[in-house]
């Protein structure tokens, strides 16, 4: 259930940064990550998420930043191909997809949905899911438990969303909150969508 908590007081990115930071730190300690879990996240967060960050660049929110975004999402960095598929097909290595992970999968991905046509939510939901880091380390330490030893999309991952450089997804997508001024309820919003859609997923 969507809650109206402030996060933040107003929409700079430094702000915005290091409250969306204690969020997914304080978030994360609660996660379960069994096998089950992270196969429903494979089909909530893709390829849902490259329709999420297009659906900002048909609505011309944020320029060149959003489409070098998009670009990364639909065609890859550097030769591994569209992130959906990579996504998907990463995940499979835990076993075939069950029905009850594609149907939860579709419930928890229409939370986001039920937003769509307010881009600032959206926007702020992306950069918590790109600033988050720490969630990306204890997938991969999990997966590793597991026996998983392809790292592939994790290192990508790592490189995409790098919060070390300018050229990290959710660096350039802060900015493009800060530009466009977006409305702070909305980026409220947006961050408790973030724990919402998380914690549907993590915390049983």
């Amino acid at each position: 259930m969507i809650q109206n908590i402030i996060y933040v007081n107003n929409n700079k990115k430094e702000e915005v940064y290091r409250e969306m930071e204690r969020v997914i730190e304080e978030d994360r300690k609660n996660y379960n990550y069994s096998i089950d879990n992270i196969q429903t996240y494979a089909q909530a967060i893709q390829p849902h998420f490259t329709m999420w960050i297009n659906s900002l660049l048909i609505l011309k929110i944020g320029g060149q930043l959003t489409e070098e975004n998009c670009k990364d999402e639909m065609f890859g960095l550097g030769g591994e191909g569209n992130h959906s598929i990579l996504c998907l097909d990463y995940f499979a290595q835990l076993g075939d997809y069950k029905l009850h992970h594609y149907s939860e999968g579709y419930r928890i991905a229409k939370m986001v949905y039920n937003h769509i046509k307010r881009p600032m939510v959206i926007l702020s939901f992306l950069i918590a899911n790109e600033l988050a880091v720490g969630f990306l380390k204890d997938l991969e330490n999990e997966l590793s438990k597991i026996g998983v030893k392809d790292n592939t999309y994790i290192e990508i991952h790592n490189e995409a969303d790098s919060v070390d450089c300018e050229n990290g997804h959710g660096i350039k997508l802060l900015n493009v909150l800060e530009k466009e001024n977006s409305n702070i309820d909305e980026i409220n919003l947006g961050i408790q969508l973030y724990r919402d859609f998380y914690n549907e997923i993590f915390c049983k």
